[in-house]
């Protein structure tokens, strides 16, 4: 990371090094924390994490409690930034906060990070109201390497317990990973703990995150008829485009020049707001708590292919997904600028390798590639086929200790 030890290169070395990234610096754009409202949703990620809310985190309702004893991340609405309109976004650190603004002034997208322990974020009123917006772009950001801090990662990948194996997928975004891991629990029941993110810490196990799941129109031939209603499953197909793959590659775009893609982002998702449900809704299953990682696919599209995958390979791909995922505005611009525990975001992203790196150890990757949609299938014949040469270990293992 180009400047991660700017607070000690001086003024002449922080503008250098601001203007690289595409920033602007300016010490007056450092605000004070505006006053906080009184709590009304407090979320604990299963001990990792505690959150202390003014708005409503629908992606972490799961992890909603009635209180918490420490607070880790604070999430506000207030007032940041001037109301006047501005010609450009500008983006504005002293490395202890950075202020994000948009055209539009303080009553859009704007929002403020202070990254001094608890972690405060402050969104605009727009911002506030999208609050799927404010959670992807700006709030999961910043639980991902919150986690490192805590010797954990956040992976961009699903994770289910299905005939007594512990399964994990990983793919690029929009490839079928949702709709391989509710085909394999609508056949084969098991256990849910994560179809987007997954939590993984260094001893090789894999937590629950269950947010809820987008459903895109492809997805519904995994999801029963009677689990959603006529009216749910029509509107999917506006939906589904809006919020595919290739809607999203526009937004990315539009985020490379001169829009104010955070309001922009915002309104979209207002007007048509993506289809999300929570996978107890769309199949019968229940939710776990952790497993240890065995099985790890790469899934893919396209010519049929089955091979493994090596221990330095899966490592960067995995990574590459999980970038993947963070590729939306502002993201790109924030990263830089991120300090967190005292750590800049190239040491974070270094300590997250090295967390990844010793949760694989052991752990067998393969690679799946198909021309239609069927990995569940192939999956499912895998599981079996490792399961059953598991059992043959220990009885053979079992007979000689015997002897």
């Amino acid at each position: 990371m180009a400047g991660a030890t700017g607070a000690a290169e001086g003024k002449g070395g922080l503008m250098a090094i601001f203007h690289r990234n595409g920033g602007i610096l300016d010490e007056t754009a450092v605000v004070a924390r505006p006053r906080g409202r009184a709590t009304q949703h407090l979320y604990d990620i299963d001990g990792h994490i505690r959150i202390d809310s003014a708005i409503r985190l629908p992606e972490l309702e799961f992890f909603r409690v009635e209180s918490i004893d420490e607070v880790d991340l604070v999430i506000r609405n207030g007032t940041v930034g001037g109301l006047r309109p501005r010609r450009a976004i500008s983006l504005r650190s002293d490395w202890e906060r950075l202020v994000y603004r948009e055209h539009l002034g303080a009553l859009f997208a704007n929002f403020q990070i202070d990254l001094r322990h608890p972690v405060r974020v402050d969104a605009g009123f727009l911002l506030a109201h999208s609050p799927h917006v404010l959670y992807t772009n700006v709030v999961e950001p910043l639980l991902r390497f919150l986690l490192v801090l805590r010797g954990r990662m956040l992976l961009h990948a699903a994770c289910v317990y299905v005939d007594g194996t512990a399964v994990m997928l990983s793919a690029k975004t929009d490839t079928g990973k949702t709709s391989t891991i509710l085909t394999l629990l609508k056949d084969a029941g098991g256990v849910f703990l994560s179809d987007d993110m997954t939590i993984v810490s260094e001893d090789g196990r894999a937590s629950r995150y269950p947010k809820p799941l987008t459903i895109s129109a492809h997805t519904l031939r995994s999801v029963p008829q009677n689990r959603l209603r006529l009216s749910q499953r029509a509107t999917l197909a506006i939906q589904s485009r809006l919020h595919s793959k290739s809607g999203r590659s526009v937004g990315k775009s539009l985020g490379e020049v001169n829009l104010p893609i955070m309001s922009m982002n915002a309104l979209v998702q207002a007007a048509i707001p993506p289809p999300k449900y929570m996978v107890t809704d769309l199949v019968a299953c229940t939710i776990g708590g952790n497993v240890p990682i065995e099985l790890l696919y790469v899934i893919e599209r396209g010519q049929p292919l089955t091979e493994p995958i090596t221990s330095e390979r899966i490592l960067d791909e995995l990574l590459e997904n999980t970038d993947d995922a963070y590729g939306f505005p502002p993201y790109s611009r924030l990263a830089p600028w991120l300090v967190l525990g005292g750590e800049t975001h190239e040491e974070l992203r270094r300590r997250e390798r090295e967390i990844l790196m010793r949760a694989l150890d052991g752990v067998r990757a393969t690679r799946l590639r198909v021309e239609n949609f069927d990995w569940a299938d192939h999956i499912r014949t895998d599981v079996t086929r490792a399961r059953g040469a598991a059992l043959l270990s220990d009885t053979v293992r079992d007979g000689l200790v015997a002897v």
